[in-house]
């Protein structure tokens, strides 16, 4: 025979987990969705900034601790070392971006892994023929995957602490 008391007890608490558990995790997707777009509207600002030549707006994209890795150049960490490096690389030259996957986003806590696949054309100014930056992109086409670590800031947006980038051509 049902001991009524324990089945009241256990549907109790089974009904409670069924509201609040899936609440909880219907909470966690959305914030990651808001995440998400949080991080494809940085891309898409740092996009324009590297197609307008607006080194301050590629600048307002990176953690003040931002590390570069170029394959084969020196590794640039801080800011204000960054925005030194981007000086010649936007005064020699323009650039149009093609972005040919989509970005593979993944979080761990504050931090998020980003990426992807950008096929960069550059165009140089003048009589330019390369890029005085060492470790900038040289081709005038560079079809690369692209590994970013990101870092959630204090205000809950995102910037990106670790770029680095590998072609495939």
């Amino acid at each position: 025979m049902l001991n009524f008391s324990i089945f009241k007890k256990y549907s109790f608490l089974f009904l409670m987990l069924s509201i609040f558990i899936p609440s909880e995790i219907l909470g966690m997707h959305h914030e990651r969705e808001l995440d998400k777009m949080k991080i494809n509207n940085l891309y898409d600002d740092w996009y324009i900034a590297v197609e307008t030549s607006d080194i301050q707006g590629y600048v307002d994209s990176l953690d003040e601790n931002i590390v570069l890795i170029p394959p084969g150049g020196p590794v640039i960490t801080g800011k204000e070392n960054y925005r030194t490096f981007l000086g010649p690389v936007f005064d020699v030259a323009s650039y149009e971006i093609d972005q040919k996957t989509p970005k593979n986003i993944k979080f761990y806590g504050d931090i998020a892994t980003v990426e992807y696949n950008y096929v960069v054309y550059i165009t140089f100014i003048g009589d330019a023929k390369s890029v005085p930056s060492e470790g900038a992109l040289q081709d005038t086409v560079s079809d690369s995957i692209y590994f970013d670590v990101l870092k959630r800031q204090e205000d809950g947006s995102w910037k990106c602490l670790v770029h680095t980038w590998q072609q495939i051509n």
